[in-house]
């Protein structure tokens, strides 16, 4: 059994208390290995070489809180970001969903949001096709979620953007060569960001959605937990709806009784009936 960070080195569990005391985000359910990592590389930065040096830095030092949460919490992100994925929610998954609903607004849910790219390519993908629906759009990191509700990006965040979905919902702001690009505001409409942890909190009520998204953030967690969230993202779905994972990764036995693979190479699962579900 694959120890926590905490066993690892009891410096390093120090560190994540003060980190979760800081700032209410609790690591210690993540890859030791991970945290392991990004807690060094800060320290690098700093030109520190000992946890029991850094530890007391960060003690002292709130500002010193945020940084290391946003080297823990590395947001790697673009819109459409693994483009054979969303070709296949563009072409077939998403235009499936709304016949299915038969008009009724659809539900999605972005888990690990980020800065938000993600949720509005969803967004966009119900736009482009014509569907009513609501993304709800969640993540640990407070300074992510203000970074998405603003809705302004870098020019290579959309290197991956079909030109036609680029050209119709997002538009340039500033001069060349600084400039943003600026989500249109007919998709900040259909997206609604809050603060959400997958392991620690559970949402009331959070259930029935027609597609769940939540790429690349359960590979950081350690096995137990990485079991509880993919349970918790499938028994988010309603029967027949459908989840998306990242390229690298694929649910553990026990939830695939839950799922039935869509497209294997995309990752896109889609949930089977209750029974099945409550049984998982």
């Amino acid at each position: 059994m694959a120890r926590t960070a905490e066993e690892v080195d009891p410096l390093v569990g120090e560190i994540l208390a003060v980190l979760r005391r800081q700032t209410g985000m609790d690591f210690s359910r993540y890859r030791a290995g991970t945290v392991h990592r990004r807690i060094a590389n800060r320290m690098l930065s700093l030109g520190l070489r000992s946890h029991g040096a850094y530890l007391e830095l960060l003690k002292g030092s709130q500002d010193e809180a945020g940084r290391l949460l946003d080297r823990i919490a590395i947001k790697v992100s673009r819109f459409y970001r693994h483009a054979p994925a969303f070709d296949r929610l563009r072409a077939e998954v998403v235009p499936a969903l709304g016949r299915e609903s038969g008009g009724a607004p659809l539900r999605l849910w972005s888990a690990g949001c980020g800065c938000g790219e993600e949720p509005y390519t969803l967004a966009m993908l119900l736009d482009e096709a014509g569907v009513a629906g609501v993304i709800e759009a969640t993540d640990i990191d407070p300074s992510a979620l203000t970074a998405a509700s603003r809705g302004r990006y870098s020019p290579e965040s959309a290197l991956e953007l079909p030109a036609a979905l680029a050209a119709r919902y997002l538009s340039a702001v500033g001069e060349r060569p600084h400039f943003e690009l600026e989500v249109d505001e007919c998709l900040r409409g259909r997206v609604r960001f809050r603060r959400h942890d997958l392991l620690f909190a559970a949402v009331p009520g959070w259930s029935g959605f027609d597609l769940v998204s939540c790429r690349n953030v359960c590979i950081y967690l350690e096995a137990e937990a990485r079991l509880e969230a993919y349970r918790a993202l499938s028994r988010a779905l309603r029967p027949g709806g459908v989840l998306l994972l990242g390229e690298s990764e694929w649910p553990p036995e026990p939830v695939m009784r839950m799922l039935a693979p869509v497209a294997g190479a995309q990752r896109i699962f889609r949930a089977v009936d209750p029974v099945a579900m409550a049984q998982a």
